[in-house]
């Protein structure tokens, strides 16, 4: 009966230790395979972080080839990240130490995103200030030429109103003429005959023009170009000097006004062309040709 008891416990704790044994191996695979899928999961994990970081770098490698305000921040965000890949790379990779890379990336991608915010804010109103200040340039430029041009304008309308405010003669009209006892001329066209030549026009009207006392000067030239009579000579404000026979002075009131005046030779006349010429303040106003057979 003992020998037989004593069989059935020895049965009894043989099913058991098997139990254990089974049980035992049963929880190993378990753990085993619970630790291998984890090994899978952090791995997993590792390269997803490893290709986030790859995709942030590249995002600052675009934005750093473009011309940026804050080149300086963004490299150094840059460095920050390849520093992280490099840890990843070399440190033994836990649960723990993924949660912390995952945490850091996030950290270092919101950095990011606010520093490419700044950056474009900047961009966007550096763009703005160049672009205002091109169109300030512009608009100077457009009133510099607008000046200009009325400057131009101004300098054309002086001119037209000083040419417009010269003195002007007409009606020329050159004779040789001989005095009778009685004070009376009479014109020849025959050099033997001539004593004198009687120079006559018209000082014409003008509202623009300045009145007051006006100075009118007339020359006598021969066909050899010399001038008849006694030469004088006038400068003028200008430095220009020309020589005359005689000089007129009359009181212009902006209204016609007939000059005639007589110009004497030293020596009788000869046959020939005679010029005559009519000055103002040394300009030109008229010119004619007398002829004595």
């Amino acid at each position: 009966m003992g020998t037989k008891s004593t069989k059935n416990t020895l049965l009894i704790l043989t099913i058991l230790l098997c139990l254990v044994v089974v049980g035992l191996g049963a929880y190993t695979l378990k753990v085993h395979g619970e630790m291998q899928e984890n090994e899978s999961r952090l791995k997993e994990e590792k390269a997803l972080i490893e290709q986030e970081l790859k995709e942030e770098i590249k995002k600052y490698n675009d934005i750093l080839t473009e011309k940026n305000i804050l080149s300086n921040e963004l490299s150094d965000a840059k460095e920050n990240l390849e520093a992280l890949q490099k840890r990843l790379d070399s440190n033994e990779i836990t649960q723990s130490t993924v949660r912390g890379y995952r945490i850091e990336l996030n950290k270092m991608r919101r950095e990011r995103e606010l520093l490419f915010k700044q950056n474009d804010s900047l961009l966007n109103e550096t763009e703005r200030l160049a672009k205002l200040q091109a169109e300030t340039q512009d608009a100077l430029e457009k009133a510099t030429k607008a000046q200009s041009t009325l400057e131009d304008d101004k300098r054309a309308l002086e001119e037209k109103i000083s040419l417009g405010a010269q003195i002007t003669a007409s009606n020329l009209v050159v004779r040789g003429v001989i005095q009778r006892n009685s004070g009376k001329f009479f014109n020849t066209s025959r050099a033997n005959r001539a004593k004198m030549v009687r120079i006559c026009y018209e000082v014409n009207e003008n509202k623009l023009a300045k009145a007051g006392d006006l100075d009118f000067f007339v020359q006598v030239l021969n066909s050899d170009g010399k001038m008849i009579g006694i030469p004088r000579e006038e400068t003028f404000s200008n430095g220009q000097k020309i020589s005359f026979n005689s000089r007129t002075t009359i009181p212009y009131t902006n209204k016609p006004f007939n000059v005639c005046e007589l110009v004497l030779p030293v020596q009788t006349f000869e046959k020939g062309a005679y010029t005559v010429n009519v000055f103002h303040e040394g300009r030109l106003l008229l010119t004619s040709v007398l002829e004595l057979k």
